[in-house]
């Protein structure tokens, strides 16, 4: 059985790991530059000093031992709420660890007082995913840093 849980400070060096395994595995749709900058930036380091930020969360989906998910959250503004990343090994997904782990970023996002929940994805084919945990489709089609196309979803809480 899955578990939904905040990252603990002894657990980032295998969350770090986690994030690489599924940036390798899983966002192939992102070009090769991209990744290898999303890897050499998310480094331990990184992970440590935001850990300790208030409006940063960092959960993970763990199978007995094993790291299978993660979500990483921010807080941008008193009302706004961000995914930064969400990811689930290729062997897990299916499951239901990605909308387990989004609902606790959104009650997370509650506690903290956000009424909108906001976030985008380069990989078009999530759409049903986001949409199945009620959130609407942006209007607008946004570029990231490396041109390609995002979708933008948002929720009112």
């Amino acid at each position: 059985m899955v578990k939904i849980e905040k990252l603990k400070k002894s657990d980032i060096s295998k969350f770090h790991r986690l994030l690489i395994s599924i940036f390798d595995e899983g966002f192939d749709y992102y070009p090769k530059h991209a990744q290898r900058y999303n890897k050499n930036h998310w480094t331990e380091a990184l992970i440590n000093r935001y850990f300790s930020n208030d409006d940063f969360l960092f959960l993970i989906a763990r199978e007995d031992e094993k790291l299978v998910g993660y979500l990483i959250g921010k807080h941008f503004t008193p009302y706004r709420s961000t995914i930064l990343w969400l990811g689930v090994i290729k062997l897990y997904q299916g499951r239901k660890i990605g909308s387990k782990l989004v609902e606790h970023w959104e009650n997370w996002s509650k506690k903290k007082g956000a009424r909108l929940l906001k976030f985008s994805t380069a990989n078009f084919a999530n759409e049903g995913f986001y949409r199945k945990l009620g959130y609407k489709k942006d209007f607008k089609i946004v570029k990231n840093d490396w041109g390609m196309k995002k979708l933008v979803f948002r929720k009112n809480i």
